[in-house]
């Protein structure tokens, strides 16, 4: 995973201005987070902090469950500890609620990206 992600997002939250992405990126993190209660925003620029919004009190509660709770999350959303800890340091939980949108978002466009791939052979 990029070193570079950060809670702006960097190149990678302008997607979710497609609607498809952002339809996506919300079913993976209710998938990933166990949260079906995550509701699709709308598409633009407010769309990155509004599932951030979203998923600040669901980290928030894996944290206050404990650290094997946090851990499951953080496995099923493919985050490596070590970042997590990284972005715990950087920001506390709003910073970490942004890395787990980011990388829902990047597992989405890697998945997109291959099955473009994949169709075009």
């Amino acid at each position: 995973m990029s070193e570079g992600l950060s809670t702006t997002g960097g190149d990678l939250v302008p997607w979710l201005d497609r609607a498809e992405v952002l339809q996506a990126t919300v079913a993976q993190l209710r998938k990933d987070l166990n949260a079906p209660e995550l509701v699709l925003p709308d598409q633009g620029d407010g769309a990155f902090e509004a599932l951030r919004a979203q998923v600040l009190p669901v980290v928030a509660d894996r944290h206050r469950q404990g650290q094997h709770a946090l851990g499951v999350v953080l496995y099923r959303v493919d985050l490596p500890e070590a970042h997590a800890k990284r972005s715990m340091a950087a920001g506390g939980l709003p910073e970490l609620a942004g890395q787990v949108v980011l990388r829902a978002l990047q597992k989405v466009l890697t998945r997109m990206r291959y099955a473009a791939l994949s169709g075009s052979e």
